[in-house]
């Protein structure tokens, strides 16, 4: 599967609602709760009042109410319009400030050394450039600011894709990587190559799911598309259900829970 494929990103984001599902699995049944991650990346980034941000690959803002407690100007920024109108329905509803623009990572429409603070979270994988969306990230961060790019490990939720890949052979279907595989916080030598100052900080949780359902639906989101030649009509994606379910259903039965460990990291760099 191309993860930088148009037609992909258009039916995973053109609106918010299985990036939703996602993150309110997070919140729900991550050990510790997926508001914590948020936190963490935000203390990274470390934005002071005042400050202009951008969040590069922005959604629908999940990190915005944060930057916004701490007082800085936010500047949203997705290639789907659909994460833009709700990043912007979020601000007002939430009643703080927010700029936003669609536009890509690689061809940012903000001036050179503008912005005090850069972010761009779990969405470099996307990008089909990511050497050139990281030169696009430096150019609009003012000299001395710093820059915060979250993803997760290529270790992250192994034991959702082995259920996966064992399901998708099991039905005839060659499993297909993650997108998380194309940039990981394992790449701290790419981003170096940028910000040569990078360190790379780890995130350590899991999921803890006490039933086959709240792991199915956070599975039909995503990764339940990760095999080769994947069928149009999403033929695949009821026999994969079905498999997944058994399989789920066992380990929780066995163990009590099933338990997904989802390492995740963020590179921070000064400029």
């Amino acid at each position: 599967m191309d993860f930088t494929d148009p037609a992909y990103l258009k039916y995973q984001y053109d609106d918010s609602e299985k990036l939703r599902i996602r993150q309110e699995t997070h919140a729900k049944f991550g050990d510790p709760p997926g508001e914590a991650f948020l936190r963490w990346v935000v203390e990274r980034l470390a934005p002071e009042a005042g400050n202009l941000v951008l969040d590069a690959g922005s959604g629908p803002g999940i990190y915005h109410r944060f930057l916004a407690q701490r007082g800085a100007r936010v500047v949203g920024l997705d290639y789907s319009a659909g994460m833009i109108r709700d990043s912007l329905n979020n601000a007002s509803a939430g009643g703080w400030g927010l700029m936003a623009a669609r536009a890509t990572i690689v061809s940012i429409p903000i001036a050179t050394g503008s912005c005090d603070r850069v972010m761009a979270n779990h969405v470099l994988y996307h990008v089909p450039g990511v050497h050139r969306a990281l030169q696009e990230l430096r150019r609009v961060l003012r000299p001395g600011g710093r820059a915060v790019m979250a993803t997760n490990s290529r270790d992250a939720q192994q034991e959702l894709e082995s259920l996966h890949n064992d399901a998708a052979r099991s039905l005839g279907y060659e499993p297909a990587g993650r997108a998380t595989m194309r940039f990981a916080i394992e790449d701290l030598d790419l981003v170096r190559g940028t910000f040569p100052n990078s360190q790379a900080h780890l995130f350590e949780s899991a999921f803890r799911f006490p039933a086959s359902e709240p792991a199915l639906r956070y599975y039909a989101t995503s990764m339940i598309d990760n095999i080769r030649d994947a069928p149009a009509d999403g033929s695949h994606r009821p026999p994969l259900l079905s498999a997944m379910r058994s399989a789920i259903e066992h380990i929780v039965q066995r163990d009590g829970e099933f338990v997904v460990q989802k390492l995740a990291g963020a590179f921070v760099a000064e400029k």
